[in-house]
């Protein structure tokens, strides 16, 4: 490990959770404010939250995934040799996702992934678990690299 880089947390998931939740509650105080001076206070705190939150999160040394990720709770499909097959995207990043499906699907095929916010989108399987299956995107347009990256800030900041 290099001078300055922290190893993950262990717990870091509940920790971003906490966060999110806290800037929840921020948003519902702050949408009631009618002193300017108290609400900017706490746009401050929530910009103040969304940074850790992203600190918390981003990939530190050592971590297989290189790029930010978003929890995802997104039903879809893919298409793989011609057939469509339903799917759950449980994480999302720029540079792949994690998706879980009842037909198993081996590494290093191509699959057809459709992203709500970005259409389908070209993925190759670079690994199979017990509950579903890592692709790394291959061929991402210049849009869907925008409509992924404002999902990803949008999560963050909401």
């Amino acid at each position: 490990m290099t001078a300055g880089a922290a190893p993950r947390p262990e717990g870091s998931k509940p920790v971003s959770e906490g966060l999110a939740g806290l800037q929840v509650s921020v948003e519902r105080i702050l949408a009631t404010m009618t002193d300017d001076q108290l609400a900017a206070e706490l746009a401050d705190i929530l910009h103040d939250i969304a940074a850790l939150r992203l600190y918390v999160d981003m990939p530190k040394e050592g971590d297989r995934r290189r790029d930010l990720r978003e929890p995802r709770r997104d039903i879809s499909i893919f298409r793989i040799d011609g057939q469509d097959v339903d799917c759950a995207i449980q994480d999302l990043s720029i540079g792949g996702a994690y998706i879980v499906a009842d037909l198993p699907v081996e590494p290093n095929s191509e699959i057809a992934l459709n992203i709500p916010e970005a259409g389908n989108v070209t993925a190759r399987v670079v690994r199979q678990t017990d509950t579903g299956v890592h692709v790394q995107f291959e061929k991402l347009t210049d849009q869907q690299i925008i409509a992924i990256t404002e999902s990803l800030q949008a999560h963050y900041t909401r």
